[in-house]
């Protein structure tokens, strides 16, 4: 397995790599307008500093990059419960929200640049030992074993197919209100049986931040799990579709 030190510098990386009505003057000479965003903790790839409540990780590091380039100041508000933020743009807060997820249901909310981040196929995490999981052929299976406890972390999103599947199977689903270092923690513990994850540095990311070794954690992929779709700034209808706009100009002329 790669080391975490690698796996932070790869993913570190790729970030850096690769009419509104939302104007404020900030007062300097680039009179740069404000977007106020509102953010999750996501520990470790999005989270407040302590010392100035702006968020950090690798997420704000490639939407400050982002908003750079489009021309605009980022106001960081949070951190914020993901659902409290969902209702506070749909009531007309004029925001947005980073590294978003779209689904149907969104989009007829609320408006979406283009993704910030490719795509990653999901995997099912699981302790090292957990040899159970190898009676599966597919997550649905495993979704629908009402013996088996999938921890689900309120507020986000694995993507509308797995969404409808959760909404369904409430009887195993245990929310969690935190980070995907929580569902990391709770997987450790024993308090939920499995979680859904984006494969690659995320997983060994969430655990390092625990201070866990990542090898005591087990990926399972499954042949009817589709890849997560990309994140993307997910903003309220009050915001303009200038905004919008100059966010898509400035992800494509990244790429």
């Amino acid at each position: 397995m790669e080391s975490t030190a690698g796996l932070v510098g790869r993913l570190f990386l790729s970030v850096i790599a690769t009419g509104s009505g939302l104007p404020t003057p900030m007062g300097d000479a680039a009179e740069k307008p404000v977007i106020e965003f509102l953010y999750p903790d996501a520990g470790p790839f999005l989270q407040s500093a302590a010392e100035s409540g702006d968020a950090r990780g690798p997420i704000a590091i490639r939407v400050e990059a982002l908003a750079t380039k489009a021309g605009y100041e980022i106001k960081w508000t949070g951190p914020i419960p993901r659902n409290r933020i969902l209702a506070d743009m749909q009531d007309g807060r004029a925001a947005c929200t980073p590294n978003a997820i779209k689904t149907p249901d969104r989009e007829a909310r609320f408006k979406f640049t283009q993704p910030i981040f490719p795509a990653l196929d999901q995997v099912v995490v699981t302790k090292k030992d957990a040899a159970w999981v190898d009676s599966y052929d597919s997550v649905d299976a495993l979704m629908h074993d009402t013996t088996r406890v999938y921890g689900d972390l309120l507020g986000a999103s694995q993507g509308p197919a797995l969404d409808r599947t959760i909404a369904e199977e409430t009887r195993h689903v245990r929310p969690i209100r935190g980070t995907p270092a929580d569902l990391v923690k709770m997987v450790i513990s024993g308090h939920v049986d499995y979680i859904i994850l984006a494969d690659g540095p995320s997983v060994a990311l969430a655990a390092s931040a625990l201070g866990i070794d990542p090898a005591v954690l087990a990926t399972h992929h499954f042949p009817d799990m589709r890849s997560s779709a990309g994140g993307h700034i997910m903003c309220a209808q009050s915001v303009g579709n200038d905004v919008i706009a100059a966010f898509d100009k400035a992800i494509a002329d990244g790429r």
